[in-house]
């Protein structure tokens, strides 16, 4: 039976343009369905995956929403939904304190996730998805979609962007390479007021200095420019990576490996908003918002002179600390999963998954390599590995944590690496939650039972659970 969900007061149904189709099962979280109550999309609930094939029958929806709170009963109706209607959008509502849940949700097909407790932002980002028609996830690295940034550690970081992108000030992006710099960096620029203006980025450690001057202004630098008193405008070429970026966003990565004179001339340009074109030698108007990133520990690269000081107080403005995938552990599975398909498909392998075991193992690792690392693992996996579910002894097979020597105990059979692994990983659960064994395996996805069950057979200190009374 379907139930249509009208929007609160001063909102209007369907405003956004937007039918969206609630799946929200058996195990009915409330607040989810109050808080989608308060959307502008026209809405109808239903209950099951039965329900919701009557209803998507019409074709009068333009995204199925399953609330993914009862994991089994929602995976089964992602699957059913997809093959009836692979033409609908279906986007999972999770919990990002189960990102395992979620990545099986994409396994199963599902295009994007809207976090629980989501607001109005995250809202329109989807609804924005799904009228740019989009079928599924569409980078990686770096550039990864909003898909995997949901962890709290991040979101406090596109929460700080998005505001940042209100101005066009200079941004400062203070993170390791590979944890999303350049993701940050292009949501400022889509989230700012011209989104259609160009995005041009540019790594400053990848090219020998004379080439990173070219590519960024066409022209050599001035080892002795004029008195700044003149106000000569600098020299650019119309070929430039400033000139390319006029009236957008220029994103230079790892700017501390950009010389000093460059980075004198980059202050000069943001300074004068001139310059003049080498092709024509005429001034011509030069306006872009310029966003840098630099490693943690930004005080001493600018106290050994490897960031000068008038560059950083130009993009200081704003500073955002982008957290390592370390740190943002609950967006791995959905990331491994997704790297995983993009994979496969570039390499022609026939269909793969992960087991959940082999997720929650890609989870816990340190990851010092960030995206990067994670994806030259789940390439190797490709590779390798032949049967069609990717279990943990295959991850423990080609980790290696340090790039250099596995730091884990290397000694035995496999079957004794997965017993050590799952041994320190429900331990380190169990300390986490206190010894409460509900909240522990809820954690871990499992039931109570089976806990107990492996406390047993791995031989987990017991002095680890909580004793009761």
């Amino acid at each position: 039976m379907t139930t249509s969900i009208l929007p609160a007061d001063g909102l209007v149904a369907g405003s956004t343009g937007v039918s969206a189709l609630y799946v929200a099962g058996r195990v009915e979280r409330t607040p989810v369905c109050d808080r989608l109550s308060k959307t502008s999309v026209a809405l109808s609930r239903v209950v099951d995956v039965a329900d919701a094939l009557r209803a998507a029958a019409d074709d009068r929806f333009d995204v199925c929403l399953v609330d993914l709170a009862d994991a089994r009963a929602a995976i089964a109706a992602i699957r059913t939904l997809r093959a009836q209607r692979p033409d609908l959008p279906v986007v999972g509502i999770m919990d990002p304190a189960r990102p395992l849940t979620a990545a099986e949700a994409m396994d199963a097909g599902i295009v994007d996730v809207l976090p629980w407790p989501f607001d109005d932002a995250d809202m329109a980002a989807m609804l924005a998805n799904t009228r740019d028609g989009r079928t599924g996830p569409v980078a990686s690295g770096e550039a990864a979609e909003r898909v995997f940034a949901h962890s709290p550690a991040m979101r406090q970081a596109v929460d700080v962007a998005s505001s940042a992108a209100r101005s066009r000030g200079g941004v400062l992006l203070v993170g390791e390479s590979g944890a999303g710099r350049e993701f940050l960096a292009r949501h400022i620029h889509l989230w700012s007021a011209r989104p259609e203006a160009p995005f041009v980025a540019l790594s400053c450690a990848s090219s020998a200095p004379d080439e990173l001057e070219l590519r960024l202004f066409g022209v050599g630098v001035d080892r002795q420019p004029a008195p700044s008193r003149s106000r000569t405008p600098d020299r650019i070429g119309k070929s430039s990576a400033v000139a390319a970026a006029h009236g957008g966003t220029l994103f230079l990565e790892a700017i501390v490996d950009a010389p000093a004179r460059v980075q004198a001339k980059l202050v000069r340009l943001l300074r004068d908003g001139e310059a003049v074109l080498a092709e024509k030698k005429a001034a011509i108007d030069l306006e872009f918002r310029l966003i840098v990133s630099v490693e943690p520990g930004v005080e001493s690269a600018i106290a050994d002179g490897r960031l000068r000081r008038d560059l950083f107080d130009r993009v200081a403005s704003v500073q955002i600390e982008v957290p390592p995938l370390r740190r943002r552990r609950e967006d791995i599975p959905v990331l491994a999963v997704h790297l995983l398909s993009e994979l496969r498909q570039a390499l022609g392998a026939p269909p793969q998954r992960f087991s959940r075991a082999a997720l929650a193992l890609l989870a816990a690792l340190p990851w010092p390599g960030n995206v990067a690392e994670l994806r030259a693992l789940v390439e190797t996996l490709v590779r390798s590995i032949e049967h069609p579910v990717i279990q943990i002894d295959d991850v423990l097979a080609y980790v290696r944590l340090d790039g250099v020597t596995p730091r884990l105990d290397v000694s035995g059979t496999l079957r004794d690496a997965k017993a050590r692994f799952e041994r320190d990983w429900i331990s380190a659960v169990l300390m986490k939650h206190q010894g409460r064994v509900e909240d522990a395996a809820r954690a871990l996805g499992i039931q109570r039972t089976n806990l107990y069950r492996k406390v047993r057979q791995l031989k987990v200190a017991r002095t680890l659970l909580a004793r009761k009374g």
